[in-house]
């Protein structure tokens, strides 16, 4: 019978799931699904990772300190210092540098004798993996060739080179401190290693700058003598003009003024002391002036006479007589001796006093006259050492130009003298600018390898690594999933998804016990038996795209749901090519003649009954016309009018549809057409190339079914529908 397909269905569809997106849900789904595969990627990942990880040897750390540039460090303020540090971090990093340099990694090496060290004896022997490929390479050839044992030089530089790999020297860049941080095999070793470097470097240092030192010495040394010589000959030349000129030096340390010059001439001098001594005379000569005009007068009054000691005697003894002489008169007549006698006495005493006086101004006139032939003299000489001083400030100021020469070379030569040393001194006590922090202790302990980390880190990866080969195997399969993949392609509609099972057919619907695919079948039946008008069908074309995916399983399951509802059902195999229907009911895995024990067949028009509960199964192989391979469908017709009256549901099991036409062809005679799709294997290109296949021939299409599906899958049935199942005690076959 032939019915008209409406204008697609009365729905909506939807647009497929985005697929270039995995969500976190939908791992957790795959990881439930794939969990063995994720195990065994984890297990052939993390055993050899764990196996390294146990065999790597144990490591030591031991590191020191070292502080640079504390003697250049200048003292800043309070409020500065408080603040943020001000690191030069060009001179950090060039300190740096100079830890890590060749050099004082192989005067380690040296200081330490690591050559004889056995840790580092092991190490040399140890070839890397790519010079094992290479000699295992050659040895294979036939070309391999003698090794030729190290040198002592490159033994040392091979160490050095070792060295450079165990040693890390590290700056935070906000401090002066250089940590010295070694690993090796033994905790002594360590130790010795980082107390080490730091020692170098303080010698490096501290060599460096007495080198300099000495440098700077002997270019000091060098400009010495050159220097020497010229001041000597300044030195002559200043003498040499002062002998030829007479401008014999003296010092003058008795001068009355503070800033008398400390190097003068003999007549320099000479004129200085004459000159004070006429200012001397010149004073005398006015004083004893003064006092020769006092005597021109009465003498009896000046000031020499009255100062005299003798005039003041003999004036004591006129004044005792005088007082005599008053006391006779006054009691004794003129004649009286005794007044005579004093008298007479003080008439003598009076002329003593004029004597005395005139021998004092005689005395004074003489003075004056002595202290002006002085005054005359000193002048006279004044003058002759002046015009000789003149003639000497006339060479003296080639003198000076001479002397001045000589100062500047004596200056130079001193300040050289001083320079040198200054250096020769202070080579001896040269330090580094840096200091010695603290230094590395012997581990008590193993510094490394942290293996619980490590074993837990590749756990984790090979885990991850796992989880990304399930997922890449979920990507990779391009098979339909899900029934919106199903319903995007246009003119399909999911009618139902239905489990895998793994036991018998037969088994299966001859056990009393209920189970999911059971189930499955059944919510699809009931949609083809009571749904919406376009769903319904008492005659049903099963098909696929193409082959294995499950449509004889269907059509037989199909029908014994049929059977177990107390009902009648059919089973047409119209696949003539290869009929499978009844080799299907009891599974690959047993023989034919196993399986048609069970089965009760007639052989009336190759019609098998009581295959399954129900169910009956009608082999359409000798149906066909010799000259084709599909059978016509006039013969299906003829059969369809025979035995309909007696069955509740036909099905027609046919060929799969992307290699012959048979469904499309016989679907005319039937209600419609139900395509089985295999999930993870059927792809959308295979749906649509089938619906193209029943377009061509106005098939109508009832909709689609996705079999073999995982119970429990990512994408399969899982979730709220099979919760209610398991709820029910249903169990997945």
């Amino acid at each position: 019978m032939s019915v008209v397909q409406p204008n697609l269905f009365d729905r909506i569809s939807e647009p497929p799931p985005d697929q270039s997106q995995v969500s976190p849900l939908k791992i957790f789904e795959i990881i439930r699904e794939r969990w063995k595969i994720i195990g065994l990627v984890t297990a052939l990942l993390a055993v050899p990772a764990l196996a390294f990880i146990m065999t790597l040897p144990a490591y030591y750390d031991a590191t020191s300190s070292l502080m640079i540039g504390t003697r250049q460090a200048e003292f800043r303020d309070l409020q500065a210092t408080q603040g943020a540090l001000d690191v030069d971090a060009v001179a950090i990093n060039t300190e740096v540098g100079i830890v890590k340099s060749l050099s004082i990694a192989k005067a380690v090496a040296e200081r330490l004798k690591l050559v004889d060290d056995s840790y580092f004896r092991a190490q040399m022997e140890k070839k890397p993996f790519k010079a094992r490929i290479v000699e295992w390479l050659s040895k294979v050839t036939g070309n391999a060739t003698p090794e030729k044992p190290l040198t002592p030089d490159e033994k040392l530089q091979v160490v050095r080179d070792l060295l450079g790999r165990n040693v890390t020297i590290l700056n935070d860049g906000r401090s002066y401190l250089i940590t010295v941080s070694v690993r090796t095999g033994r905790p002594d070793l360590s130790a010795s290693i980082a107390n080490a470097f730091a020692d170098v470097y303080l010698d490096f240092k501290r060599h460096m700058k007495i080198a300099s030192t000495w440098r700077s010495n002997s270019l000091l040394d060098e400009q010495i003598v050159p220097l020497r010589e010229r001041l000597r000959k300044a030195e002559q030349a200043v003498e040499y003009y002062r002998e030829k000129n007479g401008l014999i030096s003296a010092e003058i340390t008795h001068s009355g003024s503070p800033n008398a010059p400390a190097g003068v001439t003999v007549t320099d001098q000479q004129l200085v002391e004459t000159n004070r001594a006429l200012v001397a005379a010149q004073a005398d000569l006015t004083a004893k002036r003064a006092r020769a005009n006092q005597m021109t007068g009465n003498t009896g009054s000046t000031t020499d006479v009255l100062s005299s000691p003798i005039i003041q005697q003999l004036q004591a003894q006129e004044a005792m007589l005088n007082a005599r002489v008053a006391s006779l008169a006054s009691t004794a007549g003129d004649a009286n001796p005794d007044l005579q006698a004093a008298r007479a006495a003080a008439a003598h005493v009076r002329a003593q006093i004029g004597q005395v006086t005139s021998q004092i101004t005689t005395s004074t006139d003489k003075d004056l006259r002595s202290a002006e032939r002085r005054v005359a003299a000193l002048t006279d000489e004044v003058m002759k050492l002046q015009q000789h001083v003149g003639r000497e400030n006339e060479a003296n100021v080639t003198l000076q130009q001479l002397e001045s020469e000589a100062a500047a070379a004596r200056a130079v030569y001193q300040d050289f003298l001083g320079r040198y040393a200054q250096t020769s001194s202070a080579a001896a006590l040269q330090e580094p600018e840096a200091e010695l922090i603290s230094r590395a202790e012997v581990p008590l302990g193993v510094s490394g390898p942290p293996r619980t980390q490590f074993i837990a880190i590749a756990i984790l990866f090979s885990a991850l690594a796992g989880v990304g080969v399930a997922i890449v195997q979920e990507r990779m399969q391009k098979g339909v999933k899900q029934g919106t993949e199903i319903d995007s392609v246009s003119g399909l509609f999911t009618l139902g998804m239905i489990p895998s099972f793994s036991r018998p057919l037969s088994e299966l619907y001859r056990s009393p016990q209920p189970s999911v695919y059971i189930e499955s079948i059944e919510a699809i039946r009931t949609i083809l038996s009571f749904g919406r008008s376009r769903f319904r069908a008492k005659t049903i074309t099963v098909t696929s795209a193409g082959p294995e995916e499950g449509k004889t399983v269907f059509a037989l399951s199909l029908a014994a749901n049929t059977g177990r509802a107390g009902k009648k059902a059919l089973i047409l195999d119209c696949d003539t090519r290869g009929p499978s229907a009844l080799e299907t009911i009891q599974g690959a895995g047993k023989g034919k003649a196993e399986k048609n024990q069970q089965v009760t067949t007639l052989s009336q028009n190759g019609l098998s009954r009581d295959v399954l509960p129900g169910v009956d199964v009608m082999t359409m192989g000798g149906w066909k016309s010799p000259d084709d391979q599909m059978i016509a469908p006039e013969v299906i017709q003829v059969v369809l009018a025979e035995l309909s009256p007696h069955y509740d549901l036909i099905i027609l099991d046919t060929p799969p549809l992307l290699a012959f036409p048979d469904a499309a062809v016989l679907s005319h005679e039937t209600d419609g057409v139900v395509l089985v799709v295999k999930w993870g294997v059927t792809t959308q290109e295979n749906l649509k190339g089938a619906m193209r296949q029943l377009e061509a021939y106005d098939a109508r299409t009832l909709g689609a079914v996705l079999t073999q599906v995982p119970a429990g899958s990512a994408s399969g049935l899982s979730g709220a529908a099979l919760q209610v199942y398991r709820h029910y005690g249903l169990l997945a076959s």
